[in-house]
């Protein structure tokens, strides 16, 4: 995709104060070592960690009195070659990016010493955030999941999580640390990609799990390991997989810890829905009075932008529980627990319900106020029933305050970029009265 030639290396950019190893000295190792190795293979191409080394370089030496030093820097970025080169190169050259993929988005800060990147946490639950990780943090990271998944310069990372997720960058940042190979492609649930690069190990969400069971799941079980994050595996396609010999790991994380926190054990079993297996090295996970999971380790942010440094260990705002393995389970959102009718209702444990009946492709469990219940539990049902069968597969399953009163049936639940589901636009649906009433 670019000149093979070979050219003289040009400067690095602003020198880092820190003595850790920086993505920059990431790529340069590799570029050393392997030099003719393939770092990024795309559908139309394939680029050398040699010449991404001079991509970089010539990027970051363009920097060069554009910006001032720690400035966050909004970033368009797509699953191509210049979003990787400028996810690299800014911070090479002194500047955070804060990457984007829909409309620019405004830190409340313009600087974020001490950072290589600034993530906006997803937004589902509708307010947005803006995260600073630092090398320490990134670095941390890494190294706690290639200690627990025993991935290196061999291995092929799937990347199809968009770049503006820590989901997407800790694919990138996992191989080039490596000096392994990342495939770069949109997701293809027929996977026509795979089959033509065969990668080795994936990051996905639970959303694209399903549909590349129901339309391909031969090319699922032809990745060695998937990490499945960013929601619950329930038990449908947990079953799912099995049968087709995929090998899931479950795993938890978040913006705020740099990505993996929890993930299952290659080769071992995944017990039920919910369970992420043991806490990675390097991080330390309790679980409060309240059943919130709280985390700290050298992985874990020091603070979001424009507040003040974090002091205490990050509480989640997800509930869970220790399993006799010493695993933890995920048991929802705090905020998912909500009271209908005078008694408690786990919306997870609804949407998991929902999802093991026979028809139903996908669901999203939403909650908004009510008069005459406190809070409504509503359903969006992706289904190719119709809403009378719907229904009653509903009555069987679910009853008293936990039944969905309102239940639309269509497509595709609304996504976030990432894939996961867009609460917030499946709420405001329900909000404006969409949805048949029960």
């Amino acid at each position: 995709m670019v000149d093979q030639a070979r050219h003289p290396t040009p400067p690095r950019g602003t020198p880092s104060v820190d003595p850790r190893p920086t993505l920059w000295d990431w790529l340069d190792a590799a570029a050393m070592d392997a030099p003719d190795r393939p770092a990024l293979v795309f559908e139309d191409g394939v680029v050398s960690y040699h010449q991404l080394r001079e991509l970089v370089n010539a990027r970051a030496a363009s920097l060069a009195g554009e910006y001032s030093p720690n400035d966050v820097v909004p970033t368009p970025v797509r699953l191509d070659l210049p979003s990787i080169v400028e996810i690299i190169a800014l911070p090479t050259g002194g500047i955070v990016p804060l990457p984007h993929v829909a409309e620019p988005t405004r830190p409340p800060e313009a600087r974020a010493p001490g950072a290589v990147v600034c993530v906006a946490t997803s937004g589902s639950g509708g307010v947005r955030r803006f995260v600073p990780l630092s090398m320490a943090n990134i670095t941390a990271s890494v190294e706690a999941s290639r200690r627990r998944l025993g991935t290196g310069p061999t291995d092929r990372w799937w990347l199809t999580l968009p770049l503006d997720h820590i989901g997407g960058l800790s694919v990138l940042y996992r191989s080039l640390q490596a000096a392994g190979t990342t495939v770069v492609g949109s997701f293809d649930r027929r996977g026509r990609l795979l089959d033509a690069t065969r990668p080795t190990v994936a990051s996905l969400v639970p959303t694209m799990v399903h549909r590349m069971l129901s339309e391909d799941p031969p090319s699922l079980a032809s990745i060695g390991t998937v990490l499945v994050g960013g929601g619950p595996l329930r038990t449908a396609v947990l079953d799912g997989a099995e049968r087709a010999g995929a090998q899931l790991l479950p795993t938890y994380g978040s913006t705020e810890t740099a990505s993996q926190v929890a993930t299952g054990i290659p080769g071992g079993r995944v017990r039920h829905a919910g369970y992420v297996g043991p806490p990675l090295d390097g991080f330390t996970v309790d679980i409060d009075e309240a059943g919130i999971i709280v985390v700290d380790g050298p992985a874990v942010f020091s603070g979001y932008l424009g507040d003040a440094e974090r002091t205490r260990a990050h509480r989640t705002g997800d509930l869970g529980r220790w399993e006799d393995d010493g695993g933890l389970t995920i048991l929802g959102r705090a905020d998912d627990v909500i009271t209908s009718g005078g008694e408690n209702v786990s919306l997870t444990a609804v949407s998991d319900l929902l999802s093991g009946i026979d028809g139903v492709d996908d669901v999203a469990v939403v909650a908004i106020d009510d008069d005459e219940w406190g809070s409504l539990v509503c359903a969006y049902v992706a289904s190719s029933l119709n809403r009378e069968e719907i229904r009653a597969r509903i009555d069987d399953v679910v009853a008293g305050p936990a039944k969905p009163r309102r239940v639309i049936v269509g497509g595709a639940v609304p996504e976030l970029t990432n894939g996961k589901h867009d609460v917030v636009a499946v709420r405001a649906l329900f909000a404006e009265g969409a949805g048949t009433a029960r």
